[in-house]
């Protein structure tokens, strides 16, 4: 299994965030190979995670 994971430093997102969010989560769901995703957040480093998995490197 491969990860690839978007970190963000948390603050107030706007809308041109929020769009390309939605934009990255639904091309990589149409990538073969695509096994999921998650997100988590660590409240006292105000990161944000968006973490996809794939099946393979060639997926990835």
């Amino acid at each position: 299994m491969y990860a690839s994971t978007f970190i963000f430093g948390k603050k107030n997102f706007d809308d041109a965030f929020h769009r390309l969010d939605q934009t990255i989560a639904a091309a990589a769901k149409e990538i073969p190979g695509y096994l999921g995703e998650e997100a988590w957040e660590n409240p006292d480093t105000g990161l944000y995670a968006n973490v996809y998995y794939w099946q393979s490197m060639e997926a990835l």
